[in-house]
C-alpha cells in the first residue's frame, strides 16, 4: 500500500504538467468552435435575404475564420495633436474617418496591433479569407480578401481616398522587423443584410 501510494506521489508532477500544457490546446479549440457557430450564424442570415438595399452601420465585431480571429471593434478617431491613431490593446479598432460600414460607397477601415490578442494572424492571410462584419444597428457583412500592401505610417492620406472608392473594407496592421510598416488588406464585399 505505501509503495502505491508513493508512487502515486511521483506521478503528480506530471499528471499537473500534462494538464496545464492542455489548458492552451483546449482554449484554442474552444475559441475555434465559438467562431465556427458565429460564422454558421452570419452565413445562414446572410442566405436568407435577398440581396438589401443601402444599408450601413458601425462596426462593433469582425470575425476571421481562417485566421482564429472574433474580436470587439471599438471607435477611434486619428488625433491631429499627437498625430497618432489611438490602438486599444485587445480589441479591433475602426477609423471614423473612413466611411462607415455600408454596401454602396466608400470603404471602411479596421485597424488593430500586430500580437497574437488581436491582429498577429493577419500577416498570415490567405486568397480564400472571408470576413464578417457586425454593425451596432444589426446588419452582417461578407467580405473576401482581394490584396495587400505595406504602406507608411505617415501616409494618413490613404483614409482620405478609401471614402472615394465602392464599398469595401480595408485591414490595417503593423508589419516589418521593427514594425516600422503598416500592412494594408484590402477587402471587397461579397454580401449585406
Amino acid at each position: 500500500m505505501r509503495q502505491l501510494l508513493a508512487l502515486k506521489w511521483r506521478l503528480l508532477p506530471l499528471v499537473v504538467a500534462v494538464a496545464v500544457l492542455c489548458i492552451p490546446i483546449i482554449e484554442g479549440a474552444l475559441n475555434r468552435h465559438q467562431i465556427s457557430v458565429a460564422v454558421q450564424t452570419a452565413q445562414s442570415e446572410l442566405n436568407k435575404h435577398p440581396k438589401a438595399a443601402k444599408i450601413e452601420g458601425t462596426p462593433r465585431r469582425i470575425i476571421i475564420p481562417n485566421l482564429s480571429i472574433d474580436l470587439p471593434v471599438v471607435s477611434q478617431s486619428y488625433s491631429r495633436i499627437t498625430k497618432t491613431w489611438p490602438v486599444s490593446p485587445a480589441s479591433a479598432n475602426y477609423a471614423v474617418e473612413s466611411s462607415l460600414i455600408n454596401n454602396s460607397h466608400g470603404q471602411s477601415l479596421i485597424y488593430g496591433h500586430n500580437n497574437r490578442a488581436v491582429f498577429g494572424s493577419l500577416l498570415k492571410i490567405k486568397p480564400d479569407t472571408i470576413v464578417y462584419v457586425y454593425t451596432d444597428n444589426g446588419h452582417i457583412f461578407k467580405y473576401s480578401y482581394i490584396g495587400s500592401q505595406d504602406v507608411s505610417p505617415r501616409q494618413t492620406d490613404i483614409v482620405a481616398n478609401m471614402t472615394k472608392e465602392p464599398a469595401g473594407l480595408n485591414l490595417i496592421t503593423c508589419d516589418g522587423a521593427y514594425f516600422q510598416y503598416r500592412h494594408l488588406m484590402s477587402f471587397k464585399l461579397t454580401k449585406a443584410v
